[in-house]
């Protein structure tokens, strides 16, 4: 009898799929990459047609015969019983069409293999006319961005008389001289010119703001965005923020509802906090599951240990290997009803990215370029020199200190911070290359950023590189895909991160260096000191942080036509990330510095998972039903494991550490770890639509989980959402306002599942402290129990609520959405005091507590002005969310302080009847007549961290062959712990250690015979407003050149300013992590960049 593993599935079977993996993942991949004769299904397909006098009905299936098109319409509202006689040969179906359904009440709209029938007002049959005279009207047809559209329809008004544009955007026509032409393109506003011989015309399309027809990502699937009852938000590439992107976050902010996109610092590649309506746990982050071309995303991002208390390095976004350029498009699933799905990982929201596919016909090519500059945005007001000396000569009497004694013998005036930041430049560069023929089609990428950091010797160069494929066989019944991607990154860093111990890190001594002290002596050398800190410039020499990742994401997948609406699809994906980063840090205490001892900590790891996934979905007509079923298995598996190792004792710069730590002289510490995690899953889910106005959609997932107890392997997450199309109805058919209202009301719960692994386990401990000993000897190590096991724990529970409305009027040109939500986690994951009598100190518990998160979130877009030469379009959106703790007996302290005397102190709280995270200090109420601080009793609820409102503003414009982006954003009602200018900045520090301090804290009432304690004087407003975002382009014209597709020049500038009382760097800013929020501990300055960017199409 074959035994079972942890999650009831037979371990030979678990066996048999991994040492088959590699070899399925690479048979299908290989399948689906190796055709390159690809094909899309577009307006221009051509189709031959002989049929007399046959029932239109006969007509489609001869169609999707003949194209791969499916006809999707309402039987009721579309006569399929009346007989038609069809004769084409190499005709474009669009016009087939045209001729078929001139003079009904009938007109089609095409979305991918999709042509959908919809009913409408009755087009008039043209009457005959007398022979007028024809010209030849030409030109060419460009999208929203400019770049030619292939495809688009071209028909002259009142007849059937039309064509497609080639692949290159360009058009002929003949046409009655004075004609009307009509242009469109689906998910485009059509646009009307008058016909003209003398000059080609240049028409450009603009996204049709309503965007009824068209179909969103959803878990595992698609749905017109009509059909959708979710709370759900699709961008494509030509509504991200522009400029320099290493992550996919940064494409989005400010541009959605409810989402809080928070870049922790500036540093390039830094990681970046996605927070989608509210905070959910006390044990973990928020951040959302990325799930990429339909793969869930684990990622990976080395830490390392410190050297010599002079500070670390923060983490890297895992997502950093995606390249911007080969994001087509992203979907945000914000409420339960949407992310269920997804189970156990959908609590936090999930983020959807879908890459570029490759287009059937002409083959393309295209080059886009850029080159960058920048700076940093706002700089800390610190003592210059002078004021340096007039501060430390009013407060060294009091300490008794000789003003002199403050006073570098270089009596220099020196700007610490220009002597550690720089004028940086980036360049990035992409070529793509996308084609194929009838069957099958592929695009492919590759990319090159070098981007250097604000401060000196730090930066990122990354590598990336994507292809994906596509065929169909066995008469389109099957249908292959696979891509892959791979990356490689490079990143320099220095030590900005860590606790402030009396060496401090590179950000804090700048600050805090002596203004008066030279980085150089008169002979050119670096100097030891800067006062009371080492020099800052030498921390260029004396540290180095050197990381290398290289990540493989890989998947493949099969769709099988089982029956007519019936299929099958099998998906298979491997994701591979090996980071090694290695940290050096010389000794300087040969020349008057700190650092005794120099060290060398090294550390590799590498994050693996493998997928596979099969499930069957059905869609069936049926009368006036839609229905849409969905029934699947996914198993998951993950694996982590490293090694590390700390050496020090080295006094040699001939041969850098970094490279060959075995010159160090001895082994501080050596170590490995290995731990895996299995998630098996069953979901199911189904869409019922009734007369194209009452839907419902419904959703099941079962998971079961490694990392919990026997007890409570299985979660189950149900969902439920109806959705009623209210301007669908009678009553609203000659309304005159409303072009689309649709009233959707959602419920659902998700669950988390981030523990640490193995901790429903029990664990024991050996060591010799605790051994037997005979005679003096040793002869036994001891055991001890480190964890007791608990089978009983579960999963988090986030159950969340959701009424919406969507609406659009004037056609649509003016619409928007409105969402009241109400989400509460429950059963939460909180590390707890062990009850007595105990072996050991604390256990994990699922706690009574709840987290609630309740809000409103609009946005609203218009298209103010749309003419053949200008168009102007802007959207906002705006987010209310308040959060709260609840039935928390016990108070729950975290974010240790950094600073000098701070041991042991914390910045934050979660206690019941107050947001998460709330900033937990005494309070501050000024100084005495003493000068002595004023702070309450006991620690008091001092800020809130979390923004009570996130706002954004864009603005489109196009003139022309100009156009114009504006993106703004901002957040209020949120404080900031303002942790650097607690670490120093106070009279005491400036007094007796020479420290230099912030402006902001200076205040001569200020006693510095006392230490300063940790107060709400360092919660600072959070509150900015700020253009984050503004490109100019220029497309130029092209006609004439019939090797150039595209060609436009734009300049991009990034943060150009931003309104804020923040004393800091900058107010976007969270250097804590995890389950602590706005704390600001020497964060990497955020950068202003100007970029000139090429973007050429062949």
């Amino acid at each position: 009898m074959k035994k079972s593993n942890s999650l009831g599935v037979p371990s030979g079977s678990v066996s048999l799929v991994f040492s088959l993996k590699m070899k399925l993942t690479a048979i299908l991949l290989l399948v689906s990459l190796l055709q390159i004769h690809a094909n899309t299904y577009s307006q221009d397909t051509k189709v031959s047609l002989d049929l007399k006098e046959v029932p239109i009905e006969t007509v489609f299936k001869n169609m999707e015969t003949q194209t791969g098109f499916k006809f999707l319409y309402n039987h009721d509202k579309v006569n399929t019983d009346r007989t038609v006689s069809v004769v084409a040969k190499d005709e474009a179906i669009a016009q087939v069409l045209e001729r078929i359904f001139n003079g009904t009440d009938v007109y089609f709209k095409f979305k991918r293999n999709l042509i959908i029938l919809k009913k409408g007002k009755v087009k008039k049959a043209p009457l005959p006319q007398l022979a007028q005279e024809t010209i030849n009207a030409n030109g060419t047809v460009l999208d929203e961005n400019g770049l030619p559209m292939a495809g688009a329809s071209v028909v002259e008004q009142g007849s059937s008389n039309g064509t497609s544009t080639d692949f290159d955007g360009k058009f002929s026509l003949q046409v009655t001289r004075g004609a009307t032409l009509t242009v469109s393109y689906i998910g485009y506003t059509p646009k009307t010119v008058t016909a003209s011989n003398e000059s080609p015309l240049s028409i450009q399309l603009q996204v049709d703001a309503s965007n009824l027809e068209e179909v969103v990502l959803v878990g595992y699937g698609s749905q017109r965005a009509k059909d959708v009852t979710g709370a759900v938000k699709v961008l494509d590439d030509s509504e991200f923020n522009q400029g320099v992107v290493n992550s996919p976050g940064q494409l989005l902010q400010g541009k959605v509802s409810g989402v809080n996109i928070t870049s922790g610092t500036g540093e390039p590649g830094s990681a970046i906090d996605i927070n989608i309506r509210g905070v959910n746990s006390i044990g973990s982050g928020s951040n959302p599951l990325f799930v990429i071309d339909g793969v869930p995303v684990e990622g990976a991002s080395a830490g390392v240990n410190g050297l010599g208390g002079i500070g670390t390095t923060r983490a890297k976004s895992p997502l950093n290997f995606l390249n911007p350029a080969d994001i087509a498009n992203i979907t945000i699933l914000k409420d339960a009803s949407a992310t269920a799905i997804y189970g156990t990982r959908g609590a936090n929201g999930v983020v959807l990215i879908e890459t570029k596919k490759g287009k059937s016909g002409k083959g393309s090519f295209s080059y886009d370029t850029y080159l960058g500059v920048s700076s940093v945005a706002r700089k800390i007001d610190v003592l210059d020199a002078e004021a340096y000396k007039r501060e430390t000569a009013r407060l060294a009497p009091i300490v008794g200190r000789d003003p002199a004694s403050y006073i570098d013998p270089a009596n220099a005036n020196t700007d610490w911070q220009d002597e550690i930041y720089r004028t940086a430049i980036t360049q990035n560069h992409s070529i793509s290359f996308s084609g194929g023929g009838e069957v099958s089609r592929f695009s492919a990428s590759m990319s090159y950023l070098e981007q250097e950091g604000l401060i000196k010797n730090t930066g990122q160069d990354k590598f990336t590189g994507r292809l994906n494929a596509e065929t169909r066989l066995l008469d389109d019944r099957l249908k292959l895909r696979g891509s892959i991607a791979i990356a490689s990154i490079e990143d320099e860093s220095q030590a900005t991160g860590g606790g402030a111990s009396a060496n401090g890190n590179l950000l804090t001594s700048t600050l805090r260096a002596n203004p008066t002290a030279a980085p150089y002596d008169s002979e050119g050398n670096l100097n030891a000191k800067a006062g009371s800190p080492d020099n800052p410039v030498s921390y260029f020499e004396l540290y180095r942080d050197r990381a290398e990742s290289k990540t493989l994401l890989a998947n493949t997948n099969a769709t099988y036509t089982i029956l007519e609406g019936l299929e099958y699809k099998l998906n298979l994906a491997y994701e591979n990330s090996d980071v090694d980063r290695v940290v050096r840090l010389y000794p300087n205490s040969d020349i008057g510095g700190d650092i005794d001892e120099g060290g060398v900590n090294s550390n590799s790891s590498e994050i693996s998972s493998f997928l596979v996934e099969n499930y069957l979905s059905y869609q069936r007509i049926i009368n006036a039903f839609d229905l849409n079923l969905l029934l699947g298995h996914s198993y998951q598996e993950f694996n982590n494991k490293g090694t590390f190792i700390g050496r020090s004792g080295f006094n040699t710069r001939e041969i850098d550490p970094i490279f060959n730590i075995g010159i160090a002289e001895r082994t501080d510490f050596v170590g490995s770890f290995t731990n895996e995690r299995k998630l098996q899953s069953f979901f199911g889910r189904v869409n019922l639509g009734y007369k194209d106005k009452y839907l419902l959609t419904a959703s099941l997932r079962a998971d079961g989980s490694s990392v919990f107890g026997e007890n409570n392997r299985y979660g189950y997450f149900p969902s439920a959402a109806l959705g009623w199309r209210i301007s669908e109805e009678e009553f609203m058919a000659n309304n005159g306002v409303f072009s689309n209202l649709k009233l959707r009301l959602g419920w659902g719960q998700t669950g988390n599942q981030a523990v640490p692994v193995k901790v429903t386990q029990g664990s024991f401990t050996s060591s010799e402290g605790n051994g037997y000993a005979f005679e003096g000897t040793t002869v036994v190590n001891g055991i001890t129990v480190a964890r007791t096991p608990n089978p009983d724990l579960k999963w988090e529970v986030t159950t969340q609520s959701n009424i919406g409305l969507d609406w659009a009027i004037l056609d649509g040109r003016i619409n928007g959405t409105f969402d009241y939500f109400n989400k509460t986690t429950t059963d939460l994951f909180l590390e707890v005091a062990a009850p007595a009598p105990t072996v050991v100190s604390t256990i994990f518990v699922n706690a009574d507590t709840e987290i609630v998160n309740q809000g409103i979130e609009f946005a609203v877009s218009a298209n103010l002005v749309q003419s053949e030469d200008f168009s102007l379009d802007v959207s906002a959106n705006a987010s209310f969310i308040d959060n709260e703790v609840k039935n928390l007996d016990t108070d729950i302290l975290v974010g240790g302080i950094s600073a000098p005397g701070a041991s042991g102190e914390t910045s934050s709280i979660y206690r019941s009847g107050y947001p998460a995270a709330s900033f937990y200090m005494k309070r501050f109420e000024g100084f005495d007549a003493d000068g002595f601080e004023i702070l309450s009793e006991e620690n008091e609820i001092v800020g809130d961290p979390l923004p009570e409102a996130i706002y954004g503003f864009d603005i489109s414009a196009m003139y022309k062959q100009f156009d114009l982006g504006l993106n703004f954003n901002g957040v209020s009602g949120v404080d900031i712990f303002n942790n650097t200018a607690r670490a120093y900045s106070n009279a005491s520090s400036l007094a007796q250690n020479g420290n230099n301090i912030f402006t902001h804290y200076l205040d001569a009432a200020e006693n510095p015979t006392r230490a300063v304690v940790t107060s709400s004087r360092y919660i600072e407003s959070g509150d900015f407003f700020r253009l984050n975002n503004a490109t100019l382009g220029y497309r130029f014209n092209t006609d004439n050149l019939n090797w150039l597709s595209g060609l436009r020049m734009y300049v991009t500038g990034q943060n150009l300013f931003v309104i804020t009382d923040y004393s800091g760097y900058d107010p976007e800013v969270n250097t804590a992590g995890n389950n602590v929020y706005g704390v600001d501990y020497a964060a990497y300055p955020k950068a202003r960049t100007f970029l000139l960017g090429l973007n050429v199409s062949f």
